[in-house]
């Protein structure tokens, strides 16, 4: 269990996530069609912003003022649905390098889980809890003549204390990946960072969800509760 191992998972994860996040800058977000679908979509939200600021008819007693007033929700639901389907044009182009980055890291595990399988790789100051000790120790593999002793008398009071290289992964997920994301990576514009929410929203999405038996006002619902 020498430090280098750790240093080396920690610097694969930062190293890979790096490479990632550089690519994805170079292949798609400095393109001409990212750049398009980001002006399209400043448009959209400047149209929704001047609609959703017109004043909206006062009276809908009499049938002129009730034909304007649905003419006005018909302006905001198509102002609307136009910032909707750009949010989500430029939502898909911040997904399909986080899809690949999944897909990467995946591979990353399998190729690095082939050398650590088994293996303690590094050592918790402290005993966890037991929830947490189910996934620190999952995959670890003790021989018979295993001892506190033998991993290191002077650090580790239990065996509980040992990490497997899961957990370390997992970690580095968390953690490293975020680090690493937040110095290199491109951050979504306003309205774009709520992942699947902006797909959701998209008209041509809700026609998706319909045609798979999904009760898109169910949705509408829960998503203005979480708000």
């Amino acid at each position: 269990m020498p430090v280098s191992d750790i240093i080396y998972i920690i610097s694969t994860v930062s190293i890979t996530q790096a490479i990632l996040e550089i690519g994805a800058k170079k292949f798609v977000f400095d393109k001409e069609g990212y750049k398009s679908k980001i002006s399209a979509l400043e448009r959209a939200r400047i149209r929704k912003d001047r609609t959703l600021a017109l004043p909206a008819p006062q009276n809908t007693n009499s049938k002129s003022n009730a034909k304007a007033a649905e003419k006005y929700m018909k302006k905001i639901k198509q102002a609307e649905d136009d910032y909707n389907m750009a949010a989500s044009a430029v939502a898909q182009k911040h997904m399909a390098p986080r899809i690949l980055g999944s897909f990467v890291f995946l591979i990353l595990y399998r190729i690095l889980n082939t050398e650590y399988q088994g293996k303690i790789v590094a050592l918790l100051p402290y005993e966890p809890w037991g929830i947490i000790r189910y996934f620190s120790m999952r995959g670890l593999n003790f021989s018979q003549d295993f001892s506190v002793e033998s991993v290191a008398s002077d650090q580790i009071t239990s065996v509980n204390q040992a990490c497997s290289f899961l957990f370390l992964y997992a970690l580095c997920n968390m953690s490293v990946k975020f680090v690493v994301t937040q110095l290199l990576g491109k951050k979504a514009p306003p309205g774009v960072d709520r992942g699947i929410l902006s797909f959701i929203d998209d008209p041509r999405g809700q026609k998706i969800l319909e045609e798979l038996g999904v009760n898109t006002a169910e949705i509408d619902e829960m998503k203005k509760a979480l708000k």
